[in-house]
């Protein structure tokens, strides 16, 4: 989860090491936005504040609210 001392660019690329070293999926928490990005290892995907995001490729059929995850 982000926080207000993070940037978003060394959570990206942090993020990315992640994804090469054989993480399957990463998510970004930005509570402060109300903004989660999720990737499965071949693109990003923006859920805001009123969305349910779900797994891609981990923990098959698990989702959560948004508004709940962040609350």
């Amino acid at each position: 989860m982000a926080s207000p001392e993070d940037s978003a660019e060394e959570l990206f690329a942090k993020a990315q090491e992640y994804l090469e070293s054989g993480c399957l999926e990463v998510w970004l928490l930005f509570p402060e936005a109300r903004l989660i990005f999720v990737n499965a290892g071949q693109r990003w995907r923006l859920f805001n504040a009123d969305e349910v995001v779900n797994t891609q490729s981990v923990l098959g059929g698990f989702s959560v609210a948004i508004s709940e995850l962040l609350a």
